[in-house]
């Protein structure tokens, strides 16, 4: 049995993120909890940083990350602003997030 371990250890890094994503979408923990979680976690995480992950999680990690730089917490959100995302929007960024990473790692 031939296995590709790129693939398993990238099943391993994501995890994190899955798990971030799963306890904001379960009201866990609020919305700055989970932005300053994601942030310290992606700062840490030298293997995203060193774009070892395969093209698909990078894409899809890099783009929540700006997602979450979007994100402008309710007393300053400007629905005029279409640089800037609410707490709702957030939401449906990070479960399709979630659902794309369960579907790549499968």
């Amino acid at each position: 049995m031939v296995v590709d371990l790129t693939i398993i250890i990238d099943k391993i890094h994501i995890q994190k993120y899955i798990y971030l994503l799963e306890i904001f979408l379960k009201n866990e923990v609020d919305v700055s909890t989970f932005e300053k979680l994601f942030l310290q976690v992606r700062r840490e995480d030298n293997y995203w940083m060193e774009g070892k992950f395969n093209a698909n999680l990078s894409i899809l990690l890099d783009k929540f990350f700006l997602d979450i730089d979007d994100f402008a917490p309710h007393d300053l959100y400007d629905p005029d602003d279409s640089l800037n995302i609410n707490e709702s929007e957030l939401k449906k960024r990070a479960e399709y997030t979630l659902n794309k990473l369960k579907k790549e790692i499968v």
